[in-house]
């Protein structure tokens, strides 16, 4: 218990810290690019940032996402910067992905995978294969440390994890997805793998079990649903039961919904989470009782809040932006092309503001077939008079001042997704809960990749009855 006492404290001290200096730079972390010039953006850097900046390199913007001191670097950055960046170094989780030190003589299910991974990969993309393989993994071990053998998805998609989990790994898998239509293909999908699978093997297979059901109900009942799940996997009811809640990157308030079933439900031993879309986690602001966003009572207790546009660019892709900055340089001018559009949007009508707009790449297109493309669908007429004004050409000339401000606002973005976590982890510690959060994806193929991951040993669970949000 002293070690975790001494892990609380130090994640106490992380969130007031990380806050304080998330507060200090609120007004760049909240501002929208697209409002670089309808705002004027590169005028409220303060004076020495904008003098660095303006002749700086694209290329030197990559340092300020390293959060590493490099003893190569020659850049003179302001003082400030700098400061921010040991700050970030301090505060922030670690993003990179450890070595792999695999034991001499490898586990039988590890083994058992290796043989029948290529099987696996069929209709799955490289993003989704790593992020399955890496997190079966993972998932494994945690099953090994507390003897589970039975696995809750909640949102399963297609199953592309489950039947992993369930072919590969052999664990017993019970999927719950709201839409049948993905049910559906689910279980054909695992009657094709399972048939190529006992050709290969003639091995006796435990199949997943899909349930169609929706999981954005207002209370779920967890002896309720205990029993859905001992029903599914056929376990007579006074039988020693135990499982696992895993989720593959669970969206905004599903996976604060289902940290709060995995405490309240005693059958529940381990729970593991990959989670994403943290703008779209509801806040006390949003006037929800039971809000997504803190969870822990410490957060709660120093009024902790993070805006929507912090949120969302918690959810970006550092590393590969940093990649871009190297020698995509083309292809960021998309950045300057949405902010000469939204200026020129809002001089036709205001109301037009921050317009849902189709995703459109800039490379060899002016700035012209951009817009029509842009906004194509959204019954508007733009004048040429305004895409080809002195203003519009001016601000397109500039788009090395928006990429400068974008990387700048990035820089941040570890840090929120940091406290974001952080609140997390301290809530399932706060609870008794032995817990720890892992970098398991590598982030330049998968961002989200921290998994937090709650073990029970002794846990006074949480009243009976917990709301999904999702």
């Amino acid at each position: 218990m002293q070690s975790n006492a001494v892990l609380v404290a130090a994640l106490r001290h992380k969130i007031q810290q990380s806050t304080q200096l998330a507060k200090q730079y609120d007004w760049l972390i909240d501002s929208y690019v697209l409002d670089f010039y309808v705002d004027n953006h590169w005028d409220r850097l303060p004076a020495s940032w904008n003098s660095c900046f303006e002749q700086l390199e694209i290329s030197q913007l990559k340092s300020l996402l390293a959060v590493e001191q490099k003893s190569t670097e020659c850049h003179v950055w302001p003082l400030s910067i700098l400061a921010s960046r040991v700050l970030l170094g301090n505060l922030c989780l670690s993003r990179k992905l450890p070595l792999d030190d695999e034991p001499e003589t490898e586990p039988q299910e590890q083994s058992r995978f290796r043989e029948r991974q290529k099987l696996f990969n069929k209709s799955v993309k490289l993003k989704k294969r790593h992020e399955i393989e890496q997190f079966s993994r993972q998932c494994w071990e945690s099953g090994r440390q507390t003897g589970v053998e039975h696995l809750v998805d909640i949102g399963s998609g297609q199953g592309n994890l489950a039947r992993t989990l369930a072919y590969g790994f052999d664990f017993n898998v019970c999927c719950i997805e709201q839409n049948e239509g993905l049910v559906a293909t689910a279980r054909q999908k695992d009657e094709e793998l399972s048939s190529r699978l006992k050709r290969q093997c003639k091995a006796d297979l435990k199949h997943p079990v899909h349930l169609s059901k929706k999981v954005n109900l207002e209370d779920v009942d967890p002896a309720q649903f205990a029993q859905m799940i001992r029903d599914a996997f056929n376990v007579e009811k006074n039988s020693p039961f135990k499982f696992g809640l895993v989720g593959l990157h669970p969206c905004g308030d599903l996976a604060t919904s289902l940290i709060k079933l995995f405490l309240a439900c005693p059958e529940a031993k381990f729970i593991k989470l990959v989670c994403c879309c943290y703008m779209k986690l509801s806040t006390e602001q949003d006037r929800c009782q039971d809000y997504g966003f803190p969870l822990s009572s410490f957060s709660k207790q120093i009024e902790l809040n993070l805006s929507y546009e912090a949120r969302e660019i918690a959810c970006h892709a550092i590393e590969q932006y940093d990649a871009k900055l190297e020698h995509s340089f083309e292809e960021l001018k998309v950045h300057a092309f949405r902010a000469a559009l939204e200026k020129v949007l809002i001089r036709i009508d205001p109301a037009l503001k921050h317009s849902g707009i189709k995703s459109t790449k800039v490379t060899n297109l002016t700035f012209q077939q951009y817009c029509e493309r842009a906004t194509s669908g959204m019954g508007i007429s733009l004048p040429r008079e305004l895409m080809d004004s002195e203003d519009t050409r001016t601000n397109l000339a500039n788009w090395r001042r928006v990429v400068k401000f974008y990387t700048l606002r990035l820089m941040f973005a570890p840090l929120v997704e940091s406290v974001i976590l952080y609140d997390r982890w301290l809530f399932l510690l706060e609870q008794g809960v032995d817990s720890d959060i892992r970098v398991v994806f590598d982030p330049i193929c998968s961002p989200r990749n921290h998994a937090i991951t709650g073990r029970k040993q002794e846990l006074n669970c949480l009243p009976n009855v917990v709301k999904f949000c999702y």
